[in-house]
Parts: C-alpha cells; sequence; structure tokens
C-alpha cells in the first residue's frame, strides 16, 4: 500500500507503455484498453499531482471497462468493409477457376489437381477424364465442381 501512495504520473505512464508492449505479444486488443487507461491517467496525474492513489486506481478501471466496451460498441455500429481474405483457406481461392479432369467422376465423387495439392470433388453429374469443370463451392474438405462449357 505504500508504495500505491507514493506512485507518481509516471508510474501510470510506464504501466500502460508496458501494457501496450505485453498485446504485442498476446494479441486480441484486450491489454491494449488497459494501457490506453494507464496513459490517460498517467496524463491525468501529470496536470493534477494532488490527485491521490485511490481515485486514480478507480479512475483507471472505469476508463479501461470504458474504452473496451466503447470500442466494442463501435465495431458493432460500423463493421469492416470489403472482403473478407482468404489467405488461409486454400479452398476458397479456387472457387471460379476451371480445370481438366484427369480422372472420371463416378458416382458423383472424383479427384482434382490443382497446383500441388489433390482435391476430392463432388459434381451432381458424372462426368469422364477430360472434361473440363469449373470449381463453385468448397464443402469441408471437398470441392463442389460443375461442367463448364465454353
Amino acid at each position: 500500500m505504500a508504495y500505491l501512495e507514493m506512485m507518481e504520473f509516471w508510474h501510470w505512464l510506464v504501466f500502460g507503455l508496458l501494457l501496450l508492449v505485453v498485446e504485442v505479444f498476446v494479441f486480441g486488443a484486450v491489454l491494449m484498453w488497459f494501457g490506453f487507461a494507464a496513459l490517460l491517467v498517467g496524463l491525468l496525474v501529470f496536470f493534477i499531482p494532488a490527485l491521490i492513489w485511490m481515485p486514480s486506481l478507480v479512475l483507471w478501471a472505469f476508463l479501461s471497462v470504458l474504452l473496451a466496451f466503447g470500442w466494442h460498441l463501435y465495431r458493432k455500429k460500423h463493421p469492416p468493409t470489403g472482403t473478407p481474405s482468404t489467405i488461409n483457406r486454400r479452398g476458397e481461392q479456387i472457387v471460379g477457376r476451371h480445370f481438366a479432369l484427369l480422372k472420371d467422376i463416378v458416382n458423383g465423387v472424383g479427384e482434382l489437381h490443382v497446383d500441388d495439392t489433390r482435391w476430392k470433388i463432388i459434381s451432381h453429374h458424372d462426368l469422364p477424364a477430360g472434361s473440363k469443370v469449373k470449381v463453385v463451392a468448397v464443402e469441408g474438405t471437398s470441392l463442389r465442381v460443375e461442367e463448364y462449357i465454353s
């Protein structure tokens, strides 16, 4: 408790920066709001040095919750725009591409070689090898294909 009574503005600033640095390694944007709140309290204590530790601590807790929920409400009201990335979803990167079958599709199931990967494919129709197909969807770990007529 004696340490808390001797807290100065720079303690809050260091604490806030420390939380922001830890956030870089932890991810999730959780500690960030606690860090920003600590920086704000540090600035407030700098301008009002007579502010004692207990109200500072309560203000830090209040600002942390306010900033976190404020950001949550802002993101809910203003969701990110644009198309979602397919960087870690390889199947979705293939949708819309055309290929020639190396093997027959039998009973609606076949196999397709795309770049360096072998994919299970599903179709509503049986197709012979050499047929051109278009990937129309990803279903789990399989690709849904349709006959492509150019």
